[in-house]
C-alpha cells in the first residue's frame, strides 16, 4: 500500500454432581423464548445441593447457553508493552518480523486496544483508518479510549478499562464521527492521547465502512498526525512480544471472527436449596484438573504470526446472556446470581482479577473481584411457583483482567 496522504485530524488530546429430587407439580411452565438467541438447557438434575459461599470449582461449571457471533473484531494487545515508537498492529501487509497479511475490514467492526508505555518518556498512541481503495470511501463511528492519567486506577469502578466498558454499557462515547470521505490512501486519526512512561491506555471503537479499511495503532513521540501516518508505513515498535505456546496464551494482535457471546441458558429450579456454575469468559485451552472448560474464545481471521490464536481473555468483547429460570413447583423460589473470578489466591496477586461494569435487567452493578475475593451478588429474583422469570446480562469485558469467569447461582 502507498503511503496515506494526510487528511482530517480527529483527536482527543486529553488525555461432577449430586442430583436433586425434583417435585412433580403439574405441568412444567415454558421458558420466556428470547428473539434470535441460540439456547441450552440445564436440567434441574445438575444443581447441586446445598448452598455456596465462594465459587464453583471452575472443573465443575456447567457451560453457558449460546454462541460467538457478531463482526470481526480488530485488536492491539501485543506487544501490550511498548519500549519504542512505531505501529503496534497493522492489517494492510506482512511485515518481515512480525508476518500478519493484508485484511480490508469493512460494514461495521469493533477495534479494541490496550497497551503500556515502557519507553522512559511520555508517548502518543493513535489509532487510524485508512482508504486502501482506488474509489473515495465513507467511515463513521464511535468509542471511547483514556489513558490512566485521567481515569486513575484505585480500585473497585475505577481506571482507563473499566471506563472505556462503562462508556459502551451506558451508550455515552467519548468521541464520534460520521460520514468522513476518505479518498485513496487518504487516512483518518479517530484518536490520541498521549501515555506516560509506565503509563497505560484502553480503547475500543466501532467504526462503519462502505468499502475495506485498514487499521493502524501507532506511537509517536510528539502526537503528530504527519509522523504517525508515516510510522504506520514503517516498522513496528519495540516492545515485549508474548507468543502462544504449549504453556501460554499469548496476546491479540490481529483480526479475530466473532466479537459476541449471546445466547439464552434455560434453567428449570430445583426444589430444594442448591448451587450451579455457569462457565463465563472460559477457555479450552489448559485442563483444569483434567477437565476442559467451555470454550468463548473467537478464531483468528489473520493474526500476527508472534501473536495468539484466538481471543484469550476476550477482552473488548460484548456478553449478551439471558438465564431463563422456570419455576415447576407449588411454592416460589428465590434465586441470588453471583459473579465470580475463577483465579484464587491467598494474598491478594494480582491485585485483582475482574474489575468492570454488568447491566442487569436495566440495572447497572460494578464488579469488582480479587483472588482472596472472588465473588460479588449481583442481584436475587423470586421465581413464582409455576412461573419464569428472565434475567439478562449485558457486559463489555474491560482489559485488565484475569482470564476465566463464572456466575453462580444459588437457589433456595
Amino acid at each position: 500500500m502507498k503511503k496515506p496522504t494526510i487528511y482530517l485530524v480527529f483527536s482527543v488530546v486529553l488525555l461432577v454432581f449430586s442430583a436433586c429430587e425434583q417435585e412433580e407439580v403439574g405441568q412444567m411452565p415454558k421458558f420466556q423464548e428470547v428473539a434470535g438467541a441460540v439456547s441450552s438447557t440445564i436440567p434441574a438434575s445438575s444443581w447441586q445441593s446445598g448452598s455456596i459461599s465462594s465459587i464453583v470449582p471452575p472443573d465443575e461449571l456447567e457451560d453457558l447457553g449460546g454462541q460467538l457471533e457478531g463482526t470481526n473484531i480488530w485488536k492491539s494487545n501485543n506487544p501490550e508493552i511498548f519500549r519504542g515508537t512505531g505501529w503496534l498492529m497493522q492489517n494492510s501487509r506482512t511485515d518481515a518480523s512480525r508476518g500478519g497479511s493484508a485484511t480490508p475490514m469493512s460494514g461495521t467492526f469493533p477495534i479494541y486496544l490496550f497497551h503500556i508505555n515502557k519507553t522512559g518518556s511520555q508517548k502518543y498512541v493513535h489509532v487510524l483508518v485508512t482508504n486502501p481503495n482506488s474509489s473515495t470511501i465513507t467511515i463513521s463511528g464511535k468509542g471511547s479510549m483514556y489513558n490512566n492519567a485521567e481515569k486513575p486506577l484505585t480500585g473497585s469502578g475505577t481506571g482507563q478499562s473499566f471506563h472505556v466498558a462503562k462508556d459502551w454499557i451506558n451508550n455515552n462515547p467519548r468521541t464520534s464521527f460520521s460520514n468522513v470521505s476518505l479518498g485513496q490512501y487518504q487516512a483518518y486519526e479517530v484518536a490520541k492521547l498521549p501515555v506516560s512512561n509506565n503509563g497505560m491506555i484502553d480503547g475500543r471503537f466501532e467504526v462503519t465502512a462502505s468499502q475495506g479499511v485498514y487499521v493502524y495503532t501507532v506511537v509517536t513521540s510528539g502526537g503528530s498526525f504527519t509522523d504517525a501516518v508515516n510510522k504506520s508505513q514503517g516498522g513496528p515498535a519495540a516492545g515485549d512480544i508474548y507468543s502462544p505456546g504449549t504453556n501460554a496464551y499469548g496476546r491479540e494482535a490481529g483480526v479475530y471472527d466473532e466479537s459476541v457471546w449471546k445466547g439464552t441458558t434455560n434453567l428449570p429450579l430445583p426444589a430444594s436449596t442448591s448451587h450451579l456454575g455457569l462457565a463465563l469468559n472460559t477457555s479450552s485451552k489448559f485442563a483444569v484438573n483434567g477437565v476442559y472448560l467451555q470454550n468463548q474464545n473467537a478464531d483468528d481471521v489473520m493474526r500476527l504470526s508472534d501473536s495468539a490464536d484466538k481471543t484469550y481473555g476476550n477482552y473488548g468483547h460484548k456478553y449478551d446472556i439471558t438465564l431463563a429460570f422456570t419455576n415447576p413447583h407449588s411454592t416460589s423460589k428465590t434465586v441470588s446470581v453471583y459473579f465470580g473470578s475463577n483465579y484464587t489466591n491467598s494474598v491478594n496477586t494480582p491485585s485483582f482479577t475482574y474489575n468492570g461494569p454488568v447491566l442487569m435487567n436495566g440495572v447497572t452493578k460494578n464488579v469488582y473481584t480479587t483472588p482472596t475475593s472472588p465473588r460479588q451478588w449481583l442481584a436475587t429474583w423470586t421465581v413464582p411457583a409455576g412461573g419464569a422469570f428472565n434475567g439478562n446480562f449485558d457486559f463489555y469485558v474491560p482489559g485488565l483482567i484475569t482470564t476465566g469467569q463464572q456466575l453462580v447461582l444459588v437457589v433456595n
